[in-house]
């Protein structure tokens, strides 16, 4: 009895382990969002991103290339650098290449990734992107009142992703690399 129970206790201590390994492989493979952009300039190459929902996986920005043309990366006299390799974008649900259904109605998440050029590390931008009509259909489709934004937001009067990703990219540029004491200093003074 003893050596039945023995060996089911093996035989979920090693059940665990696999699990455990092929959770932290999964979760390894994603990668992480949060603050960044795109651009075929990395030497690590693109960083996957999530997977689309549907049956045809949409492309990314990586496949679709940087259809904006931005300033190199420089280093200071300070040793700061100017602005990130951008490394990847995609939407949450609209496709890059066909755009919205209605390209002056839609509301979506915008992700771009970013690697610093010193430590090398990625992360992600996220930028709700959206048309007047496009939030008006969301608050319809909701019943709300109002819309609180806990991400940026950039407003178009329409689909057009040149303009989208020059307003993200030049809003990066602006503040990459500045500590919250110089972003507040360019305000002016506190009151």
């Amino acid at each position: 009895m003893d050596l039945l129970k023995i060996v089911i206790f093996l035989a979920a201590f090693l059940l665990l382990i696999l699990l455990g390994r092929l959770l932290s492989a999964h979760a390894e493979s994603q990668p992480p969002m949060g603050p960044g952009p795109l651009q075929p300039e990395s030497a690590l190459g693109p960083t996957p991103m999530p997977p689309k929902t549907d049956k045809q996986p949409a492309i990314t920005g990586a496949e679709f290339g940087f259809p904006i043309s931005i300033p190199p990366v420089k280093l200071d006299a300070l040793g700061k650098y100017n602005r990130p390799y951008f490394l990847n974008y995609h939407f949450g649900k609209t496709d890059l290449k066909a755009g919205p259904p209605d390209p002056t109605r839609f509301c979506d998440d915008f992700y771009l990734q970013a690697q610093d050029p010193e430590s090398e590390y990625t992360w992600s931008y996220k930028y709700l992107v959206a048309t007047p009509s496009g939030l008006q259909q969301v608050m319809n489709a909701e019943a709300y009142a109002s819309l609180y934004f806990d991400t940026p937001v950039v407003v178009v009067s329409r689909w057009d992703l040149p303009v989208i990703l020059s307003t993200v990219v030049e809003e990066i540029i602006k503040s990459y690399g500045k500590t919250e004491d110089e972003e507040g200093a360019e305000d002016g003074p506190a009151e």
